[in-house]
């Protein structure tokens, strides 16, 4: 199979001006990406989507292919990911002849994947015919059993009535709840072609109990991050 990892990384960004090429631990963002792809020993390409020219210099000089510029109506803050995959698919299939199997969606903005993780979640697929995508996730940062809404008048009603937030006193005693921390993700290109989204049909969860997740949106979050990966030993 055709294993094919695609790392999207537009020029614009609001919250951190210009994040995939501002240094995070003395590295452009998005390097820590491409490095942690090319030391994986499954992917058969590493191709960067980007509208621009310093990214793509960049991410080129670090090893990654940048066959095309992505068109700015696929690039701007409000457009969705699955346009811009399928364009990526389509340049790919039509201008080179290359048909991508499986698709490793990795975002510039999770730097502390680690390669190994990427190498696991494609071999698990490779190996369980019966999974469509494996995505990998991390322990909720707080449980949703012990979240609240308000109501009109200000008072406190449980964010889902089927949760039951007064039944559990003790955090040993909550049900285990997960989210995808957007580290690596891999789908069948034919599952996401039907499906047209970012992933789809049978997700497989690539767990791991670690807590590290960070979005980053703010200063403060980048100075977090360089932290995490100082401590994961990634910088």
């Amino acid at each position: 199979m055709n294993v094919l990892a695609l790392i999207p990384a537009r020029g614009g960004s609001k919250g951190i001006p210009r994040k995939n090429l501002k240094l995070m631990a003395g590295k452009p963002l998005i390097q820590h990406t491409v490095e942690r792809a090319l030391e994986a020993t499954t992917l058969d390409r590493i191709v960067v989507s980007t509208d621009d020219a310093e990214i793509a210099e960049i991410t080129r000089e670090c090893g990654a292919e940048v066959p095309f510029m992505r068109p700015a109506e696929l690039s701007g803050d409000t457009s969705p990911e699955w346009p811009m995959i399928e364009h990526c698919l389509d340049f790919l299939e039509r201008a080179q002849g290359w048909k991508a199997d499986l698709l490793v969606y990795l975002r510039p903005t999770v730097p502390q994947r680690r390669s190994e993780d990427i190498d696991e979640a494609v071999s698990t697929l490779l190996s369980r015919p019966d999974l469509d995508c494996v995505r990998t996730t991390r322990p909720a940062p707080y449980s949703p059993y012990w979240m609240f809404r308000r109501d009109e008048d200000g008072l406190m009603e449980p964010f889902d009535p089927c949760a039951e937030p007064y039944r559990y006193s003790y955090r040993q005693d909550l049900p285990e709840v997960i989210c995808v921390d957007g580290s690596v993700d891999v789908t069948r290109v034919e599952v996401l072609r039907k499906a047209r989204q970012t992933t789809g049909g049978r997700v497989f969860a690539l767990h791991r109990d670690e807590r590290y997740q960070v979005d980053l949106d703010t200063p403060d979050d980048w100075d977090y991050c360089e932290y995490l990966l100082r401590k994961l030993g990634l910088a």
